[in-house]
């Protein structure tokens, strides 16, 4: 049996690197702003510091060009001479190492504060992914993330990024972590080599990304299995013991329901969640308990759920959304995370994201997988990640199911379900359902047992 392995990543690193629209060089370190800019209209210069991780709204007409040229501002104080002759506000909030940090602006005209909307940053909606004809391993198109063996001088790291036409953005400030990605589709090799010989990389790789799971729609009901496991719950239990689903969204009708307790779009933050694929409904429904798998007498927990759409709209997630997710999950008071869902490519910062979910006190759950190769899957296969395999309803394993060293224990795998997943309703099997549900007894346990710090082999046997 793993066992859970608790990391503290210290944040080390004081740059915060430049994001350039045409025309325009904006860096954010800290509380200081660095602007160059001439003639650049301001939305597209807000939109730039939306990719810092500042949420922003401002209304539509508001756009005038912006020339201004100064370094290492007050972040308010700059804001603020770019927004004079509108009303604005600002929120501060704490950040992850005790300090304050900018997260919202709202930009207005007088009287007019309802008339501001959400601007989103300029990345796409959907990830540009290519696939390694040598490996299989999926990956997104001219971006890297890196971490630094050292702190870098700004000045330094952006003039090797400006002979790349490229940019560079925190993913993961505690972890160190950051994007470099490349425009105009040119190779990022060369830039990475660059990088190797200026001796300031600790760590490289591709930002890999990672197929949306499909549970399996079977007509193999065995004898005494229940066709209708659904269930009304009543009440839902505590927020504090969240089962966080990290999957392909939520249906909007079950949005409003009240064992939903918040909703994150990954890769729109701004929008209201949604699920084209149905599997994330199906998972979320299931940690919750609102739908028992077959096997299981209904009714056994009621979860609240933190529903989070981290693959986009051709099924695929990555390493910077998975972290993404993850914070939100964090800030959100999860104490449990379900992944159903899982790769054979090994990735050393998916690594390091689920070290890092487990030493801020995360469960992690992860899916074995739907085939039965014996092939490790991660991030089920890393060390601090509770590995789940499926059994069918007569108890016995599933025929379907992955095995291996890296598997930690077995649970129900099929359930009868009101959605589909990329198809219609009915009976589904596969080992995401019973990542779901191990998630959900965990979370059910810790609510019992809320000092809890880890969770021993003969507890989690005991909760099959």
């Amino acid at each position: 049996m793993k066992k859970h392995i608790f990391l503290t990543f210290i944040l080390w690193l004081h740059l915060m690197s430049a994001v350039c629209s045409a025309g325009a060089s904006l860096s954010i370190m800290g509380t200081k702003m660095t602007l160059k800019a001439d003639s650049v209209p301001l939305q597209d210069l807000l939109k730039d510091a939306v990719a810092h991780g500042i949420k922003i709204k401002i209304d539509p007409d508001i756009n005038p060009l912006i020339t201004a040229d100064f370094a290492d501002k007050d972040i308010q104080k700059a804001f603020e001479d770019l927004l004079k002759g509108y009303s604005h506000a600002f929120i501060w909030s704490q950040d992850s190492s005790g300090g304050q940090k900018l997260s919202q602006i709202a930009i207005f005209r007088e009287g007019h504060m309802d008339q501001a909307g959400n601007i989103r940053s300029a990345f796409r909606r959907n990830l540009d992914v290519i696939k390694n004809p040598e490996t299989g391993a999926y990956y997104v198109r001219n971006r890297l993330l890196i971490t630094f063996s050292r702190p870098v001088s700004k000045n330094r790291i952006q003039r090797v990024l400006k002979k790349f036409n490229a940019k560079i953005i925190p993913v993961h400030r505690d972890m160190g972590i950051y994007a470099v990605t490349i425009r105009d589709a040119a190779d990022i090799r060369p830039l990475l080599e660059r990088l190797n010989r200026e001796g300031i990389i600790a760590g490289a790789e591709p930002d890999y990304a990672y197929q949306a799971p499909e549970t399996q729609r079977t007509i193999a009901i065995l004898e005494n299995s229940p066709s209708d496991s659904q269930t009304d719950l009543g009440q839902v239990a505590d927020d504090s013991f969240s089962v966080a689903v990290l999957d392909t969204g939520l249906m909007a009708e079950y949005a409003g329901n009240d064992f939903i307790k918040g909703t994150f779009d990954a890769l729109s933050p701004d929008s209201p969640i949604s699920d084209d694929v149905g599997h994330g409904t199906q998972m979320a429904l299931i940690a919750s308990g609102q739908v028992a798998p077959m096997g299981i007498l209904p009714g056994g927990f009621a979860n609240p759920v933190l529903s989070v759409r981290a693959f986009d709209d051709n099924g695929f997630t990555s390493n910077t959304l998975i972290m993404q997710s993850i914070e939100y999950a964090l800030e959100n008071g999860a104490r449990v995370l379900s992944l159903s869902w899982g790769s054979e490519t090994d990735s050393a910062f998916l690594k390091s994201a689920m070290n890092y979910a487990v030493s801020k006190g995360l469960v992690v759950v992860a899916a074995a997988g739907n085939s039965p190769t014996g092939t490790p899957v991660y991030p089920a296969a890393y060390e601090p990640v509770i590995a789940v395999s499926a059994l069918a309803p007569d108890g016995n394993t599933w025929d379907q199911s992955n095995y291996g060293d890296f598997v930690d224990l077995s649970a129900p795998g099929f359930a009868s379900l009101p959605v589909g997943s990329k198809g219609e309703p009915g009976t589904y099997a596969g080992t995401s359902i019973s990542t779901a549900y191990l998630a959900g007894k965990l979370a059910a346990f810790l609510r019992e047992h809320p000092d809890a710090e880890t969770i021993s082999p003969d507890v989690l046997l005991n909760l099959k």
